[in-house]
């Protein structure tokens, strides 16, 4: 450090030695230990009437800062930093990699571009699309199990410490299967690889880690980084489409693998903190918060969530949304084209105004959440594809499907900002990476079983009305559950 205002052989440096508080940000840091180090241990000190226990008392060359120094004493003791009302560049680098590291995750790389490898997998295998999308109800139903797992470790040991390996494990395992030759049942396999290798690269880490940063405003944060699953779905679509053409199904996947290794982890590893604290600033909105009178943060354990009410009615809304929309999502083509839509027509229908409602919806409903109560824009948000569901069942015409497709993008949108955003704010962010994991683990869930259910009533069937019936009863329940959801500050709290 220079010797400056506050340099080693200052004024200002030995009165808050004397005073046994840090003058740097760091709390960890060894300046502090060495500031610290004569209250700690009780060091005697000599001074003019003799030998004495303790600081030396303050003189008129120390006066001067006694002030300053009880401030940054005070600071250090409630463990926050000055930091002015505006958002931090570092806090805004913070967004930017989450949101490529959305865009390089497990979702948009691998369970988003199952569709394009079903042709090439069925014409070598002999398998039907049937049998290939399977995979993704296998990785979903993996990530039931490994998310609340990972999430516990996170809470534990810090989101950068999972959150790396299993990016760059992820980007191995879609390597590896350049070399795949094998059955059916291995290609599950693979996805169960697939599956638990790249858990951490994931929601639950990013989430987690703006929830660290962002009090004010983490509504619209978390609605812009997974902005980015949106982004990384047409990148890792283009690309996998194009290597497929140009060359086979293997030369893709290791595109893909090769996109997460050279892309995305180094961002991730390089710019990625945990919290706020590892660079020397507070969250954003802490003052406003409260957090710099010594008032703790709203936090509550696994034990106690469990035992709260709106725990389990998160597990509730997250698996019958994602049962609902991820079902009619996965059908949607086929659904157009068994009402008499091109298949031509029907693709784009689906491309177009489902990806446009769904980055409106992930942004949208972030902006609204900070500034209006949460539930109840996440009721409004799920009452739009319930209108398009009654709209296209009541049989108006062929041009409901329209939109029914940018109503149900805007619900798959906000569905990402309700979970994580939830999860915070009820629970705070003692057990949130473990409590994120249970509900984004049923939301994996239903999901999985979605697709699989819809599929299997048309087949049993010929056709979707009942199941669009069934989905349009549980939306009706979820923005029933919405509503009735408490107020972030009347969450009762739960002594264990």
């Amino acid at each position: 450090m220079p010797n400056g205002a506050w340099g080693m052989g200052s004024r200002r440096y030995k009165a808050v030695r004397d005073q046994g508080v840090c003058p740097y940000r760091s709390r960890h840091s060894s300046w502090f230990k060495l500031c610290i180090h004569n209250t700690v241990h009780k060091t005697k000190r000599n001074d003019k009437d003799g030998v004495g226990m303790g600081p030396a008392p303050l003189t008129g060359e120390t006066m001067s800062v006694t002030t300053e120094v009880a401030a940054i004493r005070d600071g250090v003791t409630q463990g926050t930093r000055t930091t002015g009302g505006r958002v931090s560049f570092r806090a805004w680098v913070t967004v930017a990699v989450a949101f490529v590291g959305m865009a390089f995750g497990q979702t948009a790389i691998a369970f988003l571009t199952l569709g394009v490898f079903m042709k090439p997998l069925g014409q070598e295998f002999g398998w039907n699309r049937g049998q290939v999308a399977m995979a993704l109800s296998v990785g979903a139903f993996v990530l039931l199990f490994s998310t609340p797992l990972v999430g516990r470790l996170i809470d534990r040991i810090g989101v950068r410490r999972v959150l790396l390996p299993s990016m760059f494990g992820f980007g191995l395992s879609l390597c590896v299967m350049y070399f795949f030759s094998g059955t059916l049942v291995h290609f599950y396999g693979m996805f169960v690889l697939i599956g638990v290798v790249g858990t951490a690269a994931n929601n639950v880490s990013y989430i987690r880690v703006l929830s660290a940063w962002f009090i004010k405003c983490r509504g619209l944060v978390i609605g812009v980084a997974s902005a980015g699953v949106a982004a990384g779905q047409a990148i890792s679509v283009a690309l996998a489409q194009s290597l497929v053409t140009q060359y086979d199904w293997r030369v893709a996947y290791l595109g893909l693998g090769l996109l997460v290794l050279v892309a995305g982890f180094p961002i991730v590893a390089l710019f990625l903190r945990n919290e706020p604290g590892d660079v020397g600033q507070e969250p954003f909105g802490a003052e406003e918060a409260g957090l710099r009178s010594g008032t703790p943060a709203f936090s509550v354990s696994r034990a106690q969530a469990l035992r709260m009410p709106v725990f389990w009615s998160l597990i509730f809304i997250a698996f019958c949304m994602s049962m609902s929309l991820h079902g009619v999502q996965i059908h949607f083509v086929p659904l157009l084209m068994d009402s008499g839509i091109s298949a031509g027509k029907a693709t784009a229908v689906f491309i177009g105004l489902l990806s446009a409602g769904s980055i409106i919806g992930r942004i949208a409903t972030g902006v609204l959440f900070d500034r209006f109560f949460a539930p109840r824009v996440a009721m409004v948000a799920f009452m739009l594809p319930l209108a398009s569901l009654m709209l296209v069942s009541s049989g108006v015409g062929l041009w409901a499907f329209y939109p029914m497709a940018f109503f149900f993008g805007i619900g798959l949108g906000a569905e990402s900002d309700v979970l994580g955003y939830f999860t915070s704010r009820y629970f705070g962010l003692k057990s949130m990476g473990e409590l994120y994991g249970y509900i984004f683990g049923a939301f994996m869930a239903g999901s999985a079983a979605g697709p699989a259910i819809y599929g299997l009533v048309q087949a049993r069937t010929g056709s979707y009305d009942s199941i669009l019936i069934a989905s349009t009863v549980m939306l009706v329940m979820v923005c029933v559950v919405c509503a009735t959801l408490p107020r972030f500050k009347d969450v009762p709290s739960v002594q264990t």
